[in-house]
């Protein structure tokens, strides 16, 4: 009997194998991925190892009438004062201007992970023309922080951003998957669930944010599992009390996760 029982599962393990697929580290951004302004070492051996984000680009593709890619920024993009060489175009809003900067990315391969929302920044303090100050009131800042005359400093959290995250169905969605639902933020700092929604983030100089984003999954929810050719909106929101100056352009944002060996979407 017992003999039996291994060899039924043995069978079934060797039948379900074929269902299996290695995994794969992955980006996303706006447009072509393999040139992306921020790409480093790591981004360009996914490129060389991933060669469909050579065909990543989506800004010209129509799915239900809508785009299937885009930036819109708030303003007319002009030169970075962060990303000089080359000369990189952004969208610049002063302090104590509301504004909003949309992103829609679409995913190469079904995500076998949770997904980072990494967010490169350009934030200085207002009318600086350089993020490497070397005068007082000059140079890189932080978001939702302010310094009085007299030195102290002062951080204020609805003067942040906020970012919503929304997943939108593609060509190959999942049955079922008709309506764009929220993606839900697991903290990095204890793991705490947080619905993508108007959510405050705080940036910092020309460094790279990362906000996780929980795979979806069936059983939470409206929630649906992603697949290749699905859409993430992203919206980034400043408010009326933001401090400081900010730039974002269409490279600033990416999607990175694990991604499922053959489940690609290409132009």
């Amino acid at each position: 009997m017992l003999k039996r029982i291994i060899t039924l599962i043995a069978a079934l393990a060797i039948l379900s194998a074929p269902a299996f697929a290695g995994d794969r580290p992955e980006f996303d951004c706006v447009g072509d991925d393999a040139t992306n302004y921020f790409n480093d070492a790591i981004k360009n051996m996914v490129v060389v190892q991933n060669p469909w984000n050579l065909s990543s680009d989506f800004t010209g593709y129509i799915f239900n009438g809508e785009p299937m890619e885009y930036f819109i920024p708030p303003v007319q993009m002009t030169p970075d004062i962060c990303f000089l060489d080359p000369v990189y175009l952004s969208a610049y809003t002063q302090w104590r201007r509301p504004a909003v900067y949309d992103y829609k990315i679409v995913l190469q391969m079904d995500p076998q992970s949770d997904l980072d929302i990494n967010i490169v920044d350009c934030v200085v303090k207002h009318n600086s023309k350089t993020a490497f100050g070397t005068d007082p009131w000059e140079g890189a800042d932080q978001t939702g922080r302010f310094q009085l005359t007299d030195g102290t400093s002062v951080f204020m959290p609805g003067a942040n951003p906020m970012i919503t995250v929304m997943a939108m169905p593609g060509p190959n969605a999942v049955f079922g998957f008709n309506n764009p639902f929220y993606l839900t933020n697991r903290t990095q700092g204890g793991l705490t669930d947080l619905l993508m929604q108007n959510l405050l983030y705080t940036s910092k100089a020309l460094w790279e944010e990362g906000l996780v984003a929980r795979m979806p999954e069936y059983s939470v929810g409206d929630e649906n599992p992603l697949s290749a050719g699905d859409m993430l909106a992203i919206r980034i929101e400043i408010p009326f009390l933001n401090p400081v100056d900010i730039r974002y352009g269409r490279d600033n944002v990416c999607i990175k996760y694990v991604g499922i060996d053959g489940t690609i979407f290409t132009q």
